[in-house]
């Protein structure tokens, strides 16, 4: 298993007991690929280069030219940023590959779901799969409509 750590992002501080938190191994590697793809260039450690930038391509078809261009991108940051990946061998998922209730749910046009396999440089194979909606409650709460 691979052999990395890196902080709980975004639960960086356990307050009940008083300390950072850490993720280990291939739960390392999915928290940072999340942290890569969720964010938009300039937004964190004000780099022009970190950040797949998913923000841009809203409101665009979902045509096969954009979701290209989306993979590309996260493999050329996945490259550039994630070590711990071999970014060429990177799969991609229109949707969930699995969802939490078993089912399969149809999307809908207003969702982003999308799924991401990764090769590891430790031989590891690992699944990203989020929900934006979900990640974007885990970092700011539930956005009332």
């Amino acid at each position: 298993m691979a052999n990395t750590t890196s902080f709980a992002w975004p639960e960086m501080i356990d307050v009940s007991r008083n300390m950072v938190s850490i993720k280990q191994g291939g739960e390392s590697i999915t928290n940072r690929t999340k942290l890569l793809i969720l964010t938009e260039p300039t937004e964190l450690y004000n780099s022009p280069t970190f950040g797949v930038g998913l923000k841009r391509y809203l409101w665009q078809y979902n045509t096969p030219n954009v979701k290209a261009i989306i993979q590309e991108r996260i493999k050329a940051q996945l490259n550039e940023h994630e070590p711990c990946v071999e970014a060429d061998k990177t799969q991609f998922a229109d949707g969930l590959l699995f969802t939490e209730d078993g089912a399969d749910t149809p999307s809908s046009p207003n969702e982003l779901k999308m799924t991401v396999a990764l090769q590891t440089i430790y031989q590891d194979k690992i699944d990203v799969s989020f929900d934006i909606d979900v990640e974007r409650e885990k970092m700011f709460g539930k956005v009332n409509s």
